[in-house]
């Protein structure tokens, strides 16, 4: 008997909105499949503790962040289970290399019942892009998210030739153990006071709860992830990341990560 799904359920960890974009593009191509719920892991109070199906087809997304995924993502992970829920797997890199990440995304959402069918490596603009230091700007454009979306109808026909039950697991590039990941750094974004209007949206807008609002905005440097949620968010343009050790690592990568990297696919 054929694969039956219901809902496709869209989970994502995305600071900066690109993960999220290649998610929704990827489940646009889901013909046949009933409805939508999304479940964004991006914001602590948003973290439910869920169990999926086996009618369900998830799509679990996360960034890459130096070769991993990042450790507040893979934390909240643990809160959706699965029972032999097929799943699949997203990671978002800044045309760099996405490394050990979609190695660690099969592992992580395995130990959590689902089963993987699926995966992809998409190209997001990198956190640390800016105006002058352009890194994959703009990405996902619309071939990125054209490629996603046919993606998602490839997976779904895939699945309808599929015996419930008899699903493969898919294989993905990377190592195990992991390469290291990204530490805390000893620095945060900088605010510009004078342009600064207090209108708090980097405050709504952290993953981690490290921004504060108290007569200014004040960043905790033992909780920031460097993930440049209210780089991006900010509407007045008044933070940035200035740090010297930073600001040569985006030289390197505005250099280095020029020639436009493509999607890589994987598909039982």
């Amino acid at each position: 008997m054929a694969m039956n799904l219901e809902t496709a359920q869209l989970i994502y960890f995305s600071p900066t909105g690109t993960t999220k974009s290649v998610v929704r593009a990827i489940a646009d191509g889901f013909e046949g499949v009933g409805g939508t719920n999304e479940i964004d892991l991006t914001r602590p109070a948003l973290t439910p503790c869920v169990r999926l199906g086996r009618h369900d087809l998830a799509v679990i997304g996360a960034p890459v962040y130096a070769g991993r995924i990042p450790e507040i993502a893979a934390s909240r992970l643990t809160e959706i289970n699965g029972d032999g829920t097929p799943a699949v797997i997203v990671a978002v890199y800044g045309n760099r290399a996405f490394e050990d990440a979609l190695v660690e995304l099969r592992d992580i959402v395995g130990a959590q019942g689902f089963k993987v069918v699926a995966a992809g490596a998409f190209i997001g603009e990198h956190s640390f892009s800016t105006d002058e230091l352009t890194i994959a700007a703009g990405r996902p454009d619309s071939e990125d998210l054209e490629k996603a979306r046919d993606f998602g109808y490839s997976i779904v026909e895939s699945l309808a030739s599929s015996v419930e039950g008899h699903t493969r697991e898919i294989d993905v590039p990377g190592h195990f153990p992991y390469r290291d990941g990204m530490e805390n750094l000893p620095f945060t974004p900088v605010v510009d006071h004078d342009i600064c209007n207090q209108c708090a949206e980097c405050v709504e807008n952290c993953p981690v709860e490290a921004i504060t609002l108290d007569d200014k905005i004040i960043m905790s440097t033992a909780t920031c992830i460097l993930c440049a949620s209210c780089v991006k968010c900010c509407p007045e343009k008044a933070v940035s990341i200035k740090s010297p050790p930073i600001g040569e690592l985006m030289v390197a990568l505005s250099e280095e990560c020029r020639d436009r990297k493509e999607p890589e696919l994987f598909l039982l």
